[in-house]
């Protein structure tokens, strides 16, 4: 059975709960993300083949994350 949305709550506060209510998943990933950089600053070297850089580990982690969702996405079944 569909349910419809709920108006917001009169007030000042009423918009922010409603904004929260409904955006809550994207602003607890924002979160996490923000303590995941601040936790992995720190420098890592990489090596792939003859090649070697160091980056920090954040940015290393983000980048292996894009590649692997690029990845999934050029792989993803096409319906028929």
């Amino acid at each position: 059975m569909a349910t419809t949305p709920q108006p917001a709550p009169a007030g000042p506060g009423g918009k922010l709960l409603a904004f929260v209510r409904h955006r809550w998943l994207p602003l607890v990933l924002l979160v996490v993300a923000v303590v995941f950089v601040l936790q992995n600053r720190g420098d890592t070297t990489i090596t792939f083949v003859f090649l070697e850089w160091t980056s920090p580990l954040w940015f290393t982690l983000a980048l292996v994350l894009v590649v692997g969702m690029a990845i999934g996405w050029a792989l993803r079944r096409r319906k028929p």
